[in-house]
């Protein structure tokens, strides 16, 4: 590959970058041990600020060679730091295997698994959310998520609930986090400590301001850090920046940035010390080209910065961010399989609060900072309206070109009709962005979390079929919805797949309120909620509700297609052409087809999903339109309503495992379908088909949101022409109403080759999920997952 990035200092720390392995460090983990042995009696919320300020105040220092935005969550690069009250648990277990997994290894040496298990996860035992959970969930609960992964309703007490989006324009930037201690400060006077409902919130506001001293003297630490280096620094130019660098860590994140430079810096810090806080993905920048650009815009008007300075700045961040990691067990691993991807979801484009193009330059450079680096974060998504300028959604084409993964394209009418869904008024709504993988939602005013739990179409289908067996343990894990053979009407199948999939989703709110309870008693987050409205004011953390609007937690379901082909599959099959009975069908399905091939020639030609069929896209129709009623059901701890999503992370594939055949024709343990995309190699008729069936899906309902996957052949995007056609199927999918999409343009002698000789091909970005990574840091199952994918060779 040739040589990238707009200058050579982002061509070295590219390079650079790329030779960093993932590892873990222990700082961190040091830090909070040591407070919380000091501290027994205190409040939690208290105890855990406590800690976030001494790792500020000790943590190693580092500034690498030709870097202009400088720090690490770790003590070095791409480590993941340690958060023992998430990880304690599993990485008791996982010690001596974390560093040859094949999924997501970290490396770790002898001295730091003696550490651990000397100084730290002795005191963790009993203390982490994982095990309230164990202790709490029922028996059937445990059977169906933890013993046999049908459904996942673990990974959240594993790790931290994240998917949250920093209030960067409404309350960072204009205050920085002096003067957000300076508001903690007020409204802790403003309160009668005689007043017995105030002592909760005396707790968390002097909590917030513990979390701002130390914040604050971390910057100063690297001034210090950046002057002592330029101190001894010999080459003039370096000896400049880091005089520079000193100066602006001095100011910043302390005080209101006042550069497109300081502001930056200030969103480095932010994210890193997110990590600080709680071993978490899906911190997201939000609108960073709106939140930006006025820095930007100044600077360049006062002829303080030129186009190309702002460029270089802006991909040394891309670079920084790609550094970050996130701390995952072996499952979890497999569940958002990616080189320990941190998620950072950043958002460009869509519409101002009076509904007009938003563009920016910055918009611009954005994408092509993307373009330069092709590293796997941060995580780009536009924002597409009917209005956006063509100039920019040439630009989106040709970054799509590419082949990278990015980025995730999203219907800007449709995310806002999410937000309003929520309870979000229609100005503030327009102001969306992404966080995580897909999912909507509002930068420093909205808190709302995803993954608490995976449930399974396909399970849904089986258990219906075998009346609760689960196939692959012999266990009775679904509900006992009756023999089949019973069913008279295809309405009574459909019933019992349909009472299956409320019994899984039942199971997930019961996991739920054990795990958000705990987070909440065990994991209060100061420091993240003091970046979002109201908070402070309130007096409230973010997992007690002090958010301006509050949704979720949100739930994933898994392998749509799935349930919707394997449903009408019962149906031509068994109900309209009568060619076989329920016998017959359990039979092969019992055998995984095997002596039953004929049975299954019939399973695979039945109508699929991603063809604009409506004999199978009704039904897909109807499992969505079910479980989005099913969620109403429900209420969180905050009175809140159970937020439904359909997209997979990476989780289709560990989930398919555990699956037995179908009747779709899909053989046992095969990935399910991800997301709302076709299963491999049914969706035939090209990609408009594909756009024809999601289009049928009610995406607004599902305000979680959706994710739809295409593949397409290099040769597709070829010349102008190429990137007219994709143009043009961009605005077909914005007409459509649908809410994402996203795209893999990579041949398959690529993806092959690169299996083959991993080494040759390092930098080789694929997209997975609601996410894009290095394909050779993949699992050989998520690899076979992504090269079975339908590759389209035309629209």
């Amino acid at each position: 590959m040739a040589e990238l990035g707009c200058t050579q200092r982002i061509v070295k720390l590219r390079q650079r970058y790329l030779g960093h392995t993932s590892s873990v460090c222990l700082e961190r983990a040091l830090a909070t041990t040591e407070v919380f042995k000091e501290t027994e009696n205190e409040p939690m919320i208290l105890r855990r600020a406590k800690g976030f300020k001494r790792y500020c105040e000790t943590k190693t220092i580092l500034i690498q060679d030709d870097e202009l935005i400088v720090g690490n969550a770790g003590s070095k690069p791409r480590t993941a730091v340690i958060c023992p009250e998430v990880n304690a648990f599993w990485l008791s277990r996982e010690l001596d295997t974390i560093a040859i997994r094949p999924q997501d290894p970290y490396a770790i040496t002898d001295e730091q698994k003696k550490i651990l298990r000397e100084l730290v996860l002795p005191y963790w035992k009993g203390k982490t959310v994982v095990e309230r959970w164990f202790s709490q969930a029922p028996e059937d609960t445990k059977k169906l998520s933890w013993e046999t992964g049908v459904i996942d309703c673990e990974i959240k007490s594993q790790t931290g609930p994240g998917e949250f989006a920093i209030g960067y324009g409404d309350v960072l930037f204009p205050k920085g986090f002096d003067g957000i201690r300076n508001d903690a400060e007020g409204r802790l006077q403003s309160l009668d400590p005689a007043d017995p409902e105030n002592l909760d919130k005396i707790n968390f506001l002097k909590a917030v301001i513990l979390c701002c001293e130390g914040i604050a003297t971390l910057g100063r630490r690297h001034a210090e850090k950046a002057r002592e280096m330029a101190g001894k620094q010999a080459d003039p130019r370096r000896r400049t920046e880091l005089e520079k660098i000193a100066e602006i860590c001095d100011w910043v994140p302390a005080n209101p940035p006042r550069t497109f430079h300081e502001a930056l810096q200030t969103v480095w810090f932010t994210q890193m010390a997110l990590f600080f806080e709680l071993s978490a993905p899906s911190y997201s920048l939000g609108r960073f080209d709106q939140c930006l650009y006025p820095y930007y815009a100044r600077d360049v008007k006062e002829g303080n910065l030129t186009r190309e300075q702002a460029q270089e700045l802006l991909e040394c961040l891309w670079i920084k961010l790609s550094e970050q990691c996130w701390c995952l067990s072996n499952n979890a691993a497999y569940y958002f399989s990616g080189g320990s991807n941190s998620f950072q979801n950043l958002t460009i484009g869509g519409v101002t609060e009076n509904g007009k193009d938003a563009t920016n330059e910055l918009s611009y450079m954005c994408i092509q900072a993307t373009m330069d680096v092709r590293l796997c974060q941060p995580s780009l998504a536009v924002r597409l309206h009917k209005q956006c300028p063509e100039e920019f959604l040439t630009k989106v084409c040709e970054l799509i070109r590419l082949g990278t993964g990015f980025p995730a394209v999203h219907n800007d009418e449709v995310g806002i009709k999410m937000l309003l869904k929520k309870g979000v008024k229609m100005e503030e709504a327009r102001d969306w962005c992404l966080v995580g993988c897909v999912e909507p939602n509002l930068s420093g005013k909205l808190h709302q979390w995803s993954d608490v739990g995976h449930y399974n179409f396909g399970s849904a289908v089986e258990f219906a079929l075998f009346d609760g067996l689960h196939m692959m343990t012999g266990k009775h894990l679904g509900l006992k919805t009756g023999d089949p053979r019973t069913f008279r009407t295809f309405e009574e199948f459909k019933d019992a797949v349909m009472k299956q999939l409320a019994h899984q989703i039942r199971h997930i709110v019961i996991s739920s309120h054990i795990i958000e309870k705990a987070h909440s008693e065990l994991c209060p987050t100061p420091f993240e909620s003091s970046l979002v409205l109201d908070c402070v004011e309130n007096g409230k953390c973010l997992m007690d509700g002090g958010a301006r609007y509050n949704i979720g937690p949100g739930t994933l379901g898994i392998g749509l297609a799935d349930g919707a082909n394997s449903l009408a599959a019962v149906r031509k099959l068994i109900y309209d052409d009568k060619m076989i009975g329920y016998e017959d069908l359990v039979k092969a399905l019992s055998s995984n087809f095997d002596g039953y091939e004929q049975i299954r020639q019939l399973c695979l030609n039945t109508p699929k999903w991603g063809n604009d069929d409506d004999y199978v896209d009704e039904l897909a129709v109807e499992l969505a339109d079910f479980v989005v009623k099913e969620h109403e059901k429900y209420r969180t701890l905050h009175g809140t309503y159970l937020m439904p999503s359909l997209y997979p992370v990476s989780s289709h594939v560990p989930q398919g495992k555990v699956v037995g055949a179908l009747p779709s024709g899909r053989k046992a343990g095969e990935p399910l379908a991800d997301g709302i995309s076709p299963n491999h190699g049914t969706d035939m008729k090209g990609p408009t088909a594909v756009l024809k069936s999601l289009s049928k899906i009610n995406h607004e309902d599902i305000d979680g949101a959706t994710l739809s996957n295409l593949r397409l052949d290099p040769s597709v995007l070829a010349g102008d022409e190429g990137l007219k056609r994709l143009a043009t199927f961009l605005r077909a999918f914005l007409d459509l109403g649908i809410y994402h999409v996203q795209f893999n343009v990579v041949g398959q002698d690529t993806l092959r080759a690169a299996q083959e000789n991993p080494e040759q091909y390092r930098s080789l970005l694929v997209r997975v999920a609601g996410y894009s990574a290095y394909f050779v840091e993949l699992c050989p199952e998520i690899q076979d997952d992504i090269i079975a994918r339908t590759v389209h060779t035309g629209f």
